[in-house]
């Protein structure tokens, strides 16, 4: 009985992986585009950047899921949330970065000046090192 049970679980877990696979070679659809302006809500943004980007709750939702890599390339995890100001302005990003398979994952914010939007992923202005030291929320 338990033998069965155990190689349920293995077919089902090689089937669920290559599902997954399969979906992640999909080719993805076109970044929405992203305006730089000078924010009015969110002055600790502009005093470390001097500029903030906008971003409309339609686009916000397209970059959900969206990988996210650090300043050295890695492949950190994924894009949770954006927090945005009344003007639209984007204040901060949550993400869920290291994990296996979606376990063990840390969701960490981000602030304006620690990212940017690149074709379709996050790139963060921080090593894989910096991120994993960032304190969890």
């Amino acid at each position: 009985m338990m033998r069965s049970f155990t190689l349920a679980a293995v077919l089902t877990s090689v089937l669920a992986a290559s599902a997954f696979a399969a979906d992640a070679t999909t080719t993805p659809a076109a970044a929405p585009a992203i305006a730089a302006t000078v924010p009015a809500a969110s002055p600790a943004a502009t005093a470390a950047t001097g500029a903030s980007m906008t971003l409309s709750a339609q686009d916000g939702v397209a970059w959900v899921s969206k990988p996210v890599y650090s300043l050295d390339g890695a492949n950190l995890g994924k894009v949770v949330d954006f927090q945005r100001g009344t003007d639209n302005g984007v204040i901060s990003m949550h993400a869920d970065v290291g994990g296996f398979w979606g376990f063990g994952m840390t969701r960490v914010n981000l602030m304006t000046p620690q990212f940017k939007l690149q074709g379709d992923r996050v790139v963060l202005n921080l090593t894989a090192a910096e991120v994993k030291a960032l304190p969890a929320i």
